[in-house]
């Protein structure tokens, strides 16, 4: 990690190394190129004003754009409007909105010339955003060592634009964008794997389902390191329970009671219980399944806990006190304080994330990149320096003053 006394960018620069100034600058400056080439102008295009891009003017327009999460206004232009009651002079201080703007249309992250037709063998529906992908996405993992609980969700990038890769999910509070996988740690939210859903899948997928390659994806660099690995019920199955398990990571997540291995003998039709009952466990080898109900039935599978239960006082509205005491099973109880890290990089990536559409569909998933590795290294920041901290908001600032 870099010292103790050194600047926000300083954590920044773990993931935004000088490969990726140079290729975004590169790329940006191929595709003005390529489009200028190809395009008969209006007389009246500001595209005329065109020049290349160097690296310290690159630098400079992203933290532009990533101060656009600290001040929102509704209109890209508005940041450099000088009405009074709303005027931020810093924007034209750094550059003009022309520039900013121009910048912004040729913004880009892979060769076009270089595109595989969809059918043809090499076809990634990722092109455009793969090169940042994979100049960004394993530097989380390289640079961080985590902490030895993990959770595993998907998070949602919210995008309602016309989009092959757009997805609906009714439970998430954006519920039309990109799905992504999640690999983080379970206190921080630090994202150690970040993976977008494509909906292609390899041979590997006919014998063990997607979401046990997916779940063995996603752990490949953290197996046989000790680590608890949380999870819902999507991705947990007894199979994945015992591969993680060989590979000396425990597991702990709900699971379908319907799931192949599962007892039967948990099963609603089999056992019914009710609000209040103890919960009941069955136990094969390392793993052990779980059916409790509460507020709902649900059922749980670990290979981490026993069959011991911790008393609980929680709130009710059904008591003159307004609690009530409960016995929880205790893997239940660590699920519940550990599953929550992908959630908690989600709300974080957000507070802060680009707040203005475009309708090239990649430049959404790129700003989420940037959001996540922002987030990411105030959390090194935090964890490697004495207190006390700046929170996130005064630390994407000090990128401001840095790259400006």
């Amino acid at each position: 990690p870099p010292p103790s006394d050194s600047r926000s960018i300083d954590f920044l620069s773990l993931f935004l190394t000088d490969d990726f100034w140079s290729h975004i600058t590169m790329e940006t400056n191929r595709y003005a190129h390529q489009y200028l080439g190809s395009h008969e102008l209006m007389p009246s295009s500001r595209f005329h004003e065109w020049y290349d891009v160097t690296v310290p003017e690159m630098k400079a327009f992203l933290s532009l754009h990533l101060s656009m999460g600290l001040v929102h206004k509704s209109e890209i232009e508005d940041y450099w409007a000088e009405f009074w009651p709303t005027f931020t002079p810093g924007f034209g201080k750094v550059m003009s909105r022309n520039r900013f703007e121009i910048i912004l249309s040729f913004f880009h992250f892979a060769n076009n010339d270089e595109y595989v037709e969809r059918g043809q063998p090499g076809y990634d529906r990722l092109f455009k955003v793969r090169p940042i992908i994979d100049l960004i996405i394993p530097r989380f993992s390289a640079v961080y060592g985590p902490r030895k609980q993990l959770s595993l969700d998907e998070m949602t990038i919210a995008f309602k634009v016309k989009s092959t890769l757009k997805m609906y999910n009714p439970n998430k509070p954006d519920k039309y964008g990109y799905k992504a996988f999640v690999l983080s740690e379970a206190k921080s939210g630090y994202v150690l794997q970040w993976s977008l859903y494509t909906g292609q899948h390899g041979d590997e997928v006919t014998d063990l389902g997607a979401t046990h390659v997916l779940v063995r994806q996603l752990t490949a660099q953290h197996k046989g390191k000790g680590h608890e690995l949380y999870m819902d019920s999507y991705y947990t199955s007894p199979a994945v329970a015992n591969e993680l398990a060989n590979d000396e990571t425990g597991l702990c997540g709900t699971v379908s009671s319907q799931r192949r291995g599962m007892p039967k003998a948990l099963r609603k039709t089999e056992l019914p219980l009710a609000r209040g009952d103890d919960p009941v466990f069955m136990r094969h080898g390392k793993m052990l399944a779980c059916a409790w109900h509460d507020v709902k039935r649900f059922h749980l599978l670990s290979t981490l806990h026993g069959n011991s239960c911790v008393r609980k006082r929680i709130r009710s509205k059904h008591t003159d006190s307004g609690f009530r005491d409960i016995n929880r099973p205790v893997c239940v109880d660590r699920y519940s304080s550990f599953m929550g890290g992908v959630d908690t990089a989600d709300q974080r990536m957000k507070t802060y994330l680009f707040p203005h559409r475009s309708k090239k569909w990649y430049n959404r998933i790129v700003n989420a990149i940037l959001s996540i590795t922002m987030v990411n290294a105030h959390i090194i920041y935090c964890s490697t320096t004495a207190g006390p901290h700046k929170p996130l908001k005064a630390f994407v600032q000090g990128h401001y003053h840095v790259f400006a």
